[in-house]
Order: C-alpha cells, then structure tokens, then sequence
C-alpha cells in the first residue's frame, strides 16, 4: 500500500500520480509497465515515487485494490437488488463492469486488472467473506444460500469460485473485443444455467 507521504498530499497531486498509473497500466502489461513513464505522466521526481511507493509492484496493487473495493461495494448492491440470487447477480456484475469501461484506456486497464486478479486468483466475492461480511451478509440476507446445493460451507467458496471463473473470463473476453457484450451476456447466462441443471446426465 502506498506510504503515509502519499496520503499527506492534496487531493489533486493524489489524483494525478493515480491518473498516471492508470495510464501506464492500461497500456502495458504489469511486467512491462514503466515507473519512468508513470513520472514523466504524473511530473513527478522519481525520487518523490519512492517516497509514496515501495516500488512499481506497490503502485499497482494499489489500483487493483481501488478496483476490489469499487467492485465489492457494487456486488453488495447488486447482489440485494436481486434479493440474494447470486446466479443472476453474476450477470448484472458482468453488465456493470463491460458497461462503466468504454473507452479504450479503461478498457484495457479493467482488462489487466482482471488478468492480474485471475494470476493471484482473487474472487472479489470471496474478498468480501474474508473481510468479516459473513455474517453482514447472512444477517442481510445479501447471498440466498437456500437457492444453492450446499453440504457445507466449502461447497459455497466452490461456487463463487466457478461463477468468478465464467464471468472473469466472458469480461476479458469482450474487452478483448472477441464478442461483444450481449452475446457475452447471453454466454453467461447459458454457462450459468447449464451450472444450475448439472452438467452431467
């Protein structure tokens, strides 16, 4: 996570330095991002980077992480607009994130992110079980576990792990611009009922 330094500054210096790693996120690969580029965008000393991070890995996490909890607050709205029902709650996550990323530099950022994510094979879901929402989300009734098939509570990680895995795919997908968003949408759909029946005779 980024230093205490980089928090002390205004609103406006914090806003540019995350503008600029965006950037240069959105147009490369983690492994090929440059902190020169990330300076030259953001007109900053490399001397002052160092000061708000640990190194480029830093800086990074710290995006993805923006992105987790953006994402997680919007799970838990969709998840109780759809009153638990977390197989269609997967396809609306799936339409927010192809929709709130149109352009071309958010899209390719959104789709390093996700790659990033299925590398470390993080479950934003399953991010908000490990940060004690359990029983948040029991008490509000925010995931119906009665429309699941549960035997115990690791058949439920399983679940969200595969969900994760269509709809993480499907995205990278459309972003990759190898479909477009309905006919993603309509994948998913299909993927999901085919989960839902079982997928053996």
């Amino acid at each position: 996570m980024p230093k205490a330094t980089f928090y002390n500054l205004t609103e406006e210096k914090r806003e540019k330095i995350e503008k600029a790693i965006k950037k240069e996120f959105g147009r490369t690969s983690f492994s090929k991002a440059s902190i020169s580029k990330i300076i030259t965008e953001a007109q900053i000393p490399r001397g002052s980077f160092y000061q708000y991070f640990e190194d480029k890995e830093d800086a990074i996490k710290y995006i993805i992480e923006n992105f987790i909890k953006e994402e997680k607050k919007e799970m838990k709205k969709i998840l109780e607009k759809n009153n638990g029902d977390i197989f269609k709650a997967m396809v609306d996550l799936y339409m927010h994130v192809v929709n709130q990323n149109e352009n071309q530099e958010d899209l390719n950022l959104c789709k390093n992110i996700l790659q990033r994510l299925k590398e470390d094979n993080i479950s934003i879901t399953l991010e908000m079980k490990k940060e004690n929402l359990q029983d948040k989300i029991k008490n509000k009734n925010i995931i119906n576990k009665s429309l699941l098939n549960l035997n115990d509570e690791k058949d439920f990680d399983y679940i969200i792990k595969i969900l994760t895995i269509v709809v993480r795919t499907e995205t990278i997908e459309v972003i990759s611009k190898l479909k477009d968003k309905m006919q993603g949408k309509k994948d998913i759909e299909r993927e999901i009922e085919l989960l839902k029946v079982g997928l053996a005779k």
